[in-house]
């Protein structure tokens, strides 16, 4: 499953591992707020974007701020991946989905004395019922933990039925019913 996910999105990893809003490197004073699906390599900014040498033709994403963390807009990353089950947040009326989850000391309870649906990785609660997830992040790493437990699963059935093969040399027809006990000798 998430292996569909990360052989059909191979940018997604490096995008979740970089870094936005700092310089730049080509010295240019706007910040960091892109990032391209073609070279997969650090942010960049609005004056890389444009020049004539470095992401002419690549498929490129603008990453906004908002409430110190990054997001993508809704409208832009929902062509490239199924976000329906990420929280989305409004920010200058537009719709955002986050790239990575809150800290640990970010997370908390403002909700006394009702049930609140919580991410199902991180724990961080959400606004909208519908939403499993709080950001792009945790939605991959809960698809590795499914992808690595369904792995275990298949090794452990593997490792049964090899356990239960009866050994073809053996005259037995089917395997005992447990182990066999003798009477004691007096």
């Amino acid at each position: 499953m998430v292996g569909d996910l990360l052989s059909k999105l191979p940018w997604l990893k490096p995008l979740l591992r970089t870094k936005f809003y700092s310089s730049c490197e080509c010295n240019s004073a706007k910040p960091c707020s892109f990032f391209c699906r073609d070279c997969m390599g650090s942010a960049f900014c609005e004056d890389c974007l444009y020049h004539p040498h470095k992401h002419v033709g690549h498929q490129s994403l603008r990453v906004y701020k908002s409430s110190s963390r990054v997001g993508l807009r809704v409208k832009s990353i929902r062509k490239l991946m199924d976000v329906s089950d990420i929280q989305p947040y409004t920010c200058n009326s537009s719709k955002l989905v986050y790239l990575n989850r809150k800290g640990r000391n970010d997370h908390v309870n403002r909700i006394n004395g009702r049930k609140v649906d919580k991410c199902e990785v991180c724990g961080h609660e959400l606004q909208c019922y519908s939403s499993k997830f709080c950001s792009i992040e945790c939605k991959v790493q809960s698809e590795i933990e499914v992808e690595e437990t369904e792995k275990e699963e298949v090794g452990i059935s593997i490792s049964i039925t090899r356990l239960l093969q009866v050994d073809p040399n053996s005259f037995r027809k089917r395997m005992r019913k447990g182990t066999p006990l003798r009477s004691p000798f007096f």
